[in-house]
């Protein structure tokens, strides 16, 4: 293995890139094509079904492309596109950037991306997608923009900023970066205009965010500030060095021993320092946040994705061509040995894995198909409902007929809160699809009668819970007036135009 690949690695490097795009494209569609749809998978497939100019929990762009999708195809494969392919787009805007500096080390800069975690791994759609692309597309820009005094590439900067911020609001930490580059580098009535062109046209894509939340009861502040930070400020330690873990496997540990061993040496191409201070800056400021901030809050691992580009990015300043070689190796055979594993394992799951409880627990996901095929008998009777929001929207997917979350479900779960009429189901039949057993007693206050049904499949045992002539009144106080209470509190400093949860229940009041 190991011989072939220095067979491969001393090929001429151009058709080695060429190599390396198609092998890790082919590689990442079998895993896209094999791997079963998630629950955020399936949420944002709830969200192009419905497009919308806003979400409960995001801004909307994931939303809109997954609705282009769909007009052509809803399959999984099809879905996952965007993670499939906007890596390679970042890995041309690289190419494109510094190959002015060296042709070939701007081949190995992208190689080594395109081996990389950050790519390999990028298989699933999620938020993170086009925030992915439109910061790398509106980085480059701007740096484009300020240093060659483009204005047409400042303005597409904004308009890249914009889109990422209608992606995720995690876009903030890109105009932060723009603002402390602009500080320290470019002081100046140039630098100013510059940023002050870029906010402008941004600025539009924000409005279209707030006006949203205005009207629909700051969904998108209520989850992100508010709901989902109960734990937020308790000193924990612990997740900084998490954080850093998860730094480390996403850059790998072969790419930051390389950098951290090459920063030491003298830095090449001296006559693009600002490229590589631009650089520098614009990882080094959302990373740092992000650390801070880990002292408080937990970090998902994918927070970080759309700022480690410029990590790679870094690297041409400081690898010669031997290190390009040895790390691009490296990270090649580790990623692509567990890309292969990954895909032998859901291939062909290993006896002793399928009778464990932790594969049981999971089959929900794992055979979500299996699972929709057992509600098929209860279509024309019932109204079907889980106790989760990634498991109702996951059924949808496999079903085509939307789920409901029934009961308290969690600050994730208020997506269904759009979408759901409790009214609407008053003396209806619901059945509710379980993977624990249930308290049957939970059930009584809302329905004239209740049962349960055990069904097996594959060694694992799912509970259908038949409620009977539910009665919407008794939900209403009991869980609605609730939720309405623990998520719907807004503060009284936001002006708000309409609360679709409340409107709908309690309107009234």
């Amino acid at each position: 293995m190991y011989y072939f690949s220095e067979r491969m690695i001393l090929l001429p490097i151009d058709k080695l890139l060429w190599i390396t795009v198609m092998a890790t494209f082919l590689i990442k569609s079998l895993l896209a094509y094999i791997i079963p749809f998630t629950g955020d998978e399936a949420l944002f497939y709830t969200w192009g079904t419905f497009p919308d100019i806003g979400y409960y929990d995001h801004p909307p762009m994931i939303g809109w492309l997954l609705a282009l999708i769909m007009k052509f195809s809803a399959c999984e494969y099809a879905l996952r596109l965007p993670a499939l392919i906007f890596p390679y787009i970042v890995g041309a805007v690289i190419y494109s950037l510094l190959k002015v500096l060296d042709k070939n080390r701007a081949r190995w800069t992208v190689i080594l991306f395109l081996v990389s975690p950050l790519n390999m791994m990028n298989i699933l759609v999620t938020t993170d997608t086009p925030l992915f692309l439109f910061v790398s597309l509106s980085a480059v820009c701007f740096y484009q923009g300020l240093h060659l005094n483009k204005r047409l590439h400042l303005i597409l900067a904004g308009i890249f900023l914009g889109g990422a911020f209608l992606s995720k609001y995690f876009s903030a930490l890109l105009i932060i970066s723009y603002g402390v580059y602009v500080l320290i580098y470019q002081r100046n009535r140039r630098g100013f205009a510059a940023l002050a062109l870029v906010a402008a046209c941004t600025l539009p894509f924000v409005l279209l965010n707030v006006y949203y939340n205005y009207t629909h009861a700051w969904s998108n502040i209520m989850f992100n500030v508010f709901n989902r930070n109960h734990d937020m400020g308790s000193f924990t330690p612990g997740n900084f060095f998490v954080y850093l873990g998860q730094l480390l496997l996403l850059l790998t540990p072969f790419t930051i021993f390389f950098l951290f061993r090459s920063v030491k040496s003298a830095r090449q191409f001296a006559a693009a320092e600002p490229l590589r201070r631009y650089y520098f800056v614009l990882c080094s400021v959302p990373l740092g946040i992000l650390a801070l901030l880990s002292f408080a809050k937990s970090i998902g691992i994918h927070w970080p994705l759309a700022f480690l580009p410029f990590v790679f990015i870094l690297t041409i300043f400081y690898f010669n061509a031997t290190t390009f070689r040895k790390a691009a190796l490296l990270v090649a055979v580790c990623t692509f040995g567990v890309n292969f594993l990954l895909a032998y394992m859901v291939i062909n799951t290993p006896p002793k894995l399928t009778q464990s409880r932790a594969y049981q627990q999971a089959l929900f996901y794992v055979k979500p198909q299996a699972v929709a095929d057992i509600l098929n008998p209860y279509a024309k009777d019932y109204i079907f409902a889980t106790e989760s929001y990634s498991k109702s929207v996951l059924l949808y997917y496999y079903t085509g007929k939307y789920i409901s979350v029934f009961g308290p479900g969690s600050f994730h779960a208020r997506h269904d809160d759009m979408y759901t009429d409790f009214r609407q189901f008053d003396k209806k039949n619901i059945l509710i699809l379980r993977t624990t057993p249930p308290d049957t007693n939970k059930y009584i206050p809302y329905f004239q009668s209740v049962s349960v049904k055990t069904i097996e499949l594959e060694n694992t045992t799912l509970y259908v819970v038949q409620g009977n002539a539910f009665k919407y009144d008794a939900y209403r106080e009991l869980v609605l007036r609730p939720i309405k209470n623990n998520y719907y509190q807004i503060p009284a400093w936001l002006p708000t135009q309409d609360n679709y949860f409340i409107d709908k229940y309690f309107a009234e009041e």
